[in-house]
């Protein structure tokens, strides 16, 4: 099952009025400007646990300040089938789980699934137990009476509850004679098992707000620091991988020491066959890119860490590229809490911040790869290259903000109408920017189509939507974005250059006119409607006469404002909105066909592009 959505009540800066955010299946971002409360919702989400107990979660200080210490913390928790599930263990339908410091109350399709499948078996468990088999008194009696009430519930589910009671019987099994031992053993196995299937289904959450990492090389007066303090060191994570490998401390610090001997040849085999058994196995499960094996060498009182990729060359794993080496020890770092398996939440508080652009860029691949595991993956950042804004990446985005009071607020879409205006902008700043680039991804001169030079972003984004809905083979066309129409001219010298084939388009104002089109009739000698044009369609006489000025008209002009505000109630979205988060809003529902454009607009776009395909087929500019 998979975690569908999270409603979070008096969490730090989330107040009294539940605050829920949904969680794509995959991949979900979560942005906002600094102190909006991002970290505190994903703080709130790592302590979720439905199986064990939380109760950090629900300690006083993590109580909304302006809710008092009387306030509950309350989580609400909906989980949704994935197709495994319904397809190996015909579980169908929602779950609900409400968690408080009290209880972990389960409805829904878990608890249809325990009724029909799982009773039977613990029913028989508590007849074969009776009314006190193991000849307990005072509290533990209580305690187990209380576990037997939890078993036979049948409205609804307390997972934790259950959890313990399992763990409780099995404990106090060894005072039994061994008859009945034997017959409570039996019993107990057989409902264990099918409730096992329960466990394997519920997700488990790891949170890593820190990267911790494995350096290459650790000197042996390292290596004893560490060790004796793990928690000083934590942005490091070689106590872990220690713990993880299954060796003391006094060993691999044994290890590390110089010199050769006997025992110290054992622990380095010991660790590089534990390394290989327990890390690098599972790795190559995991990480699917390439084969990769993390490698131990000890010489000179210096432990060093080294990868292979298949049976290429040994590079130390500082050599390694940023992306793999911080999917390397996000491995170790799960792998040590005890967290490989599919089902996982993983979150990631600002991941890859000391990563450069191409390694924050090759992290949304891997958080795909986690993903394709069957895992979740929740992240916040303020990074537009940790956006993914293709095959509508914008709607996996979560807003949240800080309201006057000091309260947080998720909003399902990051360009919710509700947003205030004050911090519109630097919430969508990362959004905006993310668009450029991923539209800057798509485009680049061509030797063999038109390149059509437009000012900006949106009108990228609109010329390049409408020309496809307007059927024209966009085989044939280049669109290429630019900031402003200075740099349009830029862009057309640099295309002249080269030789490519060009047209700019500028827009019908002050702007567009004189720092655009009349700069490249007057100083380049570029013809009107052969090598550039407007927007709107105007002669030379109506620009001498600087109609511009008057009534000028840019691109949202010829989508025309009545399309925009029909749109924009469609979608509930704010008026203040950027433009070009607006254009790629606009072109997202119209590919997929949940917003019709209307004929004024169609005809505006057939106007300027039958303008730009009749030169371009009677000529091509060069």
């Amino acid at each position: 099952m998979y975690i569908h959505s999270i409603s979070l009540k008096n969490y730090k800066s989330i107040g009294e009025k539940k605050s829920s955010i949904i969680l794509e299946p995959r991949v979900t971002t979560i942005i906002g400007k600094n102190e909006s409360g991002k970290s505190n919702v994903l703080e709130g989400i790592s302590h979720i646990s439905l199986l064990s107990g939380m109760q950090t979660a629900f300690n006083t200080e993590n109580i909304n300040r302006n809710n008092g210490i009387n306030a509950n913390i309350e989580y609400t928790i909906t989980l949704k089938p994935t197709s495994e599930d319904q397809k190996t263990f015909n579980i169908f339908g929602d779950t609900k789980i409400i968690l408080d410091k009290d209880s972990y109350i389960a409805t829904g399709s878990v608890l249809t699934y325990y009724n029909e499948h799982i009773r039977e078996s613990v029913d028989t468990l508590v007849s074969i137990m009776g009314q006190n088999p193991f000849q307990l008194r005072d509290q533990d009696f209580t305690n187990f009476r209380t576990y037997i009430s939890d078993f036979q519930q049948t409205d609804s589910l307390n997972l934790l509850r259950i959890n313990l009671a399992f763990t409780f019987i099995e404990t106090q099994n060894s005072r039994l004679n061994k008859e009945n031992r034997d017959a409570v053993s039996e019993a107990l196995s057989e409902s264990k098992s099918k409730w096992g299937v329960i466990t394997s289904v519920l997700p488990v959450v790891f949170y890593r707000n820190a990267d911790k990492i494995l350096k290459t090389q650790y000197k042996l007066e390292e290596v004893q620091k560490e060790l004796a303090s793990p928690k000083s060191f934590q942005n490091s994570l070689l106590a872990d991988f220690v713990h993880l490998i299954q060796v003391s401390d006094d060993e691999f610090i044994k290890a590390v020491s110089s010199g050769t001997t006997g025992t110290k040849t054992s622990i380095r085999k010991k660790i590089n066959r534990n390394v290989e058994t327990m890390i690098n196995k599972s790795f190559q499960d995991f990480y699917t890119e390439e084969s990769i094996s993390l490698n131990v060498d000890f010489d000179s009182s210096t432990v060093s860490f080294s990868v292979q990729s298949g049976d290429g060359e040994t590079m130390l794993l500082s050599e390694r590229s940023n992306g793999l080496r911080w999917y390397l020890n996000m491995f170790i770092d799960a792998l040590a809490h005890g967290l490989y398996k599919n089902n996982v939440v993983y979150l990631f508080d600002e991941p890859g911040t000391s990563l450069h652009v191409n390694a924050q860029k090759e992290l949304i691949n891997l958080f795909h790869a986690l993903a394709n595991k069957g895992n979740q993956v929740v992240y916040t950042t303020h990074s537009p290259y940790m956006l993914d804004m293709k095959e509508d990446g914008i709607h996996r985005i979560r807003a949240v903000e800080k309201d006057s009071e000091g309260y947080s607020y998720i909003y399902k879409t990051a360009y919710d109408s509700q947003l205030s205006p004050d911090s519109q902008e630097d919430t969508l700043a990362p959004i905006v920017n993310a668009i450029g680039m991923n539209l800057g991804d798509r485009f680049g001169p061509s030797v063999d189509k038109l390149n059509i030079v437009v000012e900006g972003i949106s009108d990228y984004i609109y010329l390049h939507t409408m020309a496809k809905q307007l059927g024209y083979d966009l085989n044939e066309y280049a669109f290429i974005p630019s900031v402003g129409a200075t740099n349009c001219i830029n862009i057309c010298t640099i295309l002249y250059g080269w030789g490519c084939p060009f047209f700019a388009v500028f827009d019908y104002d002050k702007e567009g006119v004189t720092k655009g089109g009349e700069i490249l009739r007057k100083d380049f000698l570029y013809e009107y409607e052969k090598h550039y044009c407007y927007i709107k369609t105007v002669t030379q006489d109506d620009v001498d006469n600087k109609t511009f000025i008057k009534a000028p008209c840019v691109i949202e002009d010829i989508v025309t404002k009545n399309e925009l505000d029909k749109f924009s109630k469609e979608k509930g979205i704010a008026e203040n909105i950027s433009k070009p988060l607006l254009a790629k809003l606009f072109s997202n529902s119209v590919e997929d066909g949940s917003h019709n454009i209307g004929e004024q607009c169609k005809n505006n776009f057939a106007d300027l592009l039958t303008r730009i395909n009749k030169i371009y087929k009677t000529g091509k500019p060069k």
